[in-house]
């Protein structure tokens, strides 16, 4: 284990996954609803995401992001930006999880190095994390040159599992190999998909996590937090992530 920081004044890490562990949405439909209010034609967006549906395992979780994201097709960068900033502001902090922010105020109290590292775009996770007080934050990367394109590129590939190590590497120990745990080091998720990053970290929390993340978790010993939730039920949430992909909530 390796408890030496590249950054002065740091000693140990705390690693945040975004969706459903500090939003208890996935803020990617979140935005999406936000955007669609604001310009309802955009709702044609899900008449190319549906003939897309049936091959949503050949395309992938990055694929599928893509085809999603043409609802922000066209959209110059600028106004993008905006929407970013007044969706950020109109979420924090009442939309999150109260007691997982509390989680990471203690984290910064601590000194530990907080990172947030998300699957959802950076657009908006850049400022979440701004808001949160976060040290660095990682999210996926679109090309937006001037304004979205039609299945718009993702650079570095989609954020999630071992490429979100590859990103934080740069805050690691310079001797730190792959898969090792770093002393003082806490993680949170919701996600499975997340499990190489808890993986090199001491304590973990799991946050209402999934079957695969929540099975795993219980061999390893880790624990699980289960704050209020928007919604009472699967059917719910299901219903409600439906209405915010056609800006309806």
């Amino acid at each position: 284990m390796y408890m030496y920081m590249k950054e002065s004044g740091k000693s140990g890490y705390a690693l945040f996954d975004l969706d459903q562990t500090i939003v208890p949405w996935d803020t990617q439909l979140l935005f999406c609803n936000f955007v669609l209010k604001r310009e309802p034609l955009r709702r044609l967006h899900v008449l190319v995401l549906i003939p897309f549906l049936p091959f949503t395992k050949v395309l992938g979780a990055g694929g599928m992001k893509r085809v999603f994201l043409n609802y922000l097709a066209l959209m110059d960068e600028e106004t993008l930006d905006a929407y970013a900033r007044e969706f950020v502001d109109e979420i924090f902090p009442s939309g999150m999880y109260e007691d997982v922010l509390e989680i990471v105020k203690e984290h910064k109290d601590a000194g530990r190095l907080t990172i947030l590292n998300s699957a959802s775009p950076e657009v908006w996770v850049k400022y979440l994390a701004q808001k949160m007080g976060f040290d660095h934050y990682y999210g996926t990367r679109l090309e937006v040159d001037g304004r979205v394109r039609f299945f718009p590129d993702i650079l570095g590939g989609n954020n999630k599992g071992a490429v979100k190590l590859g990103r934080m590497r740069p805050h690691f120990p310079e001797e730190w190999e792959d898969g090792e745990v770093l002393e003082g080091s806490y993680g949170y998720s919701d996600s499975h998909a997340d499990i190489p990053m808890l993986d090199i970290c001491e304590d973990n929390t799991m946050v209402h996590p999934t079957a695969k993340l929540l099975e795993y978790g219980e061999r390893k010993g880790w624990s699980v937090v289960k704050p209020v939730r928007p919604t009472k039920s699967k059917f719910s949430f299901a219903v409600a992530c439906f209405r915010q992909a056609l800006g309806l909530y």
